[in-house]
């Protein structure tokens, strides 16, 4: 039985290792996010119902404001995460893990992140994170910058090590509400890592 999950994107440079309590799905290009949300409903089912923290670790499409026309630090245009990505197109698609996750951290850059003007576009990401939190059913927590990490020793495949958030970090709730600012997720995958 697994108290969390691990959905891990390979095109993040890093490695997740075996953790107590910790089940891991690796994705890529090649593999479809049904994959994982059989997956992530099999963990929960063997968890007795439901996994109190899931954490996303993936590139965001970030670095750019497209509304604006430059570089900076800026994103909310979606995860790179398994075949479809995460998407405002295609968030309904996580409906098909609804109620199976408390709460889903997303270690992204620039995943909540809306600057002025961006509202209602394919830029909006306070949109898409409080989407995910209503398909899903959770509560899901995602910073507006772009987020630094650093692998254990600097070994190519190390585990990830996230410092603190840069920038501001959300709670986006499921019950559709606006996002609030909070200064840390119920577990930080850190934690988990080091077995605390």
């Amino acid at each position: 039985m697994a108290r969390y999950f691990a959905l891990r994107d390979r095109r993040l440079a890093g490695g997740v290792p075996s953790r107590a309590n910790l089940s891991i799905f690796n994705t890529d290009a090649g593999v479809s996010l049904a994959n994982a949300f059989a997956s992530i409903n099999g963990t929960a089912r063997a968890s007795g119902g439901k996994i109190h923290s899931m954490f996303i670790l993936c590139h965001g499409y970030a670095g750019s404001n497209p509304n604006a026309g430059m570089s900076m630090d800026a994103g909310g245009m979606g995860l790179q995460l398994g075949r479809e990505n995460v998407m405002h197109t295609n968030v309904a698609m996580w409906s098909a893990i609804a109620g199976k996750v408390d709460n889903i951290v997303v270690y992204s850059c620039a995943a909540g992140d809306t600057q002025p003007g961006n509202e209602g576009t394919t830029a909006d990401g306070r949109y898409l994170m409080g989407a995910l939190a209503i398909h899903t059913n959770a509560n899901v927590y995602a910073a507006d910058k772009i987020q630094w990490y650093r692998r254990h020793e600097g070994l190519s495949n190390g585990r990830y090590e996230f410092g603190a958030w840069e920038g501001t970090l959300y709670k986006f709730p499921p019950s559709g509400n606006p996002p609030t600012v909070i200064a840390a997720p119920p577990v930080e995958f850190t934690d988990v890592m080091m077995g605390t």
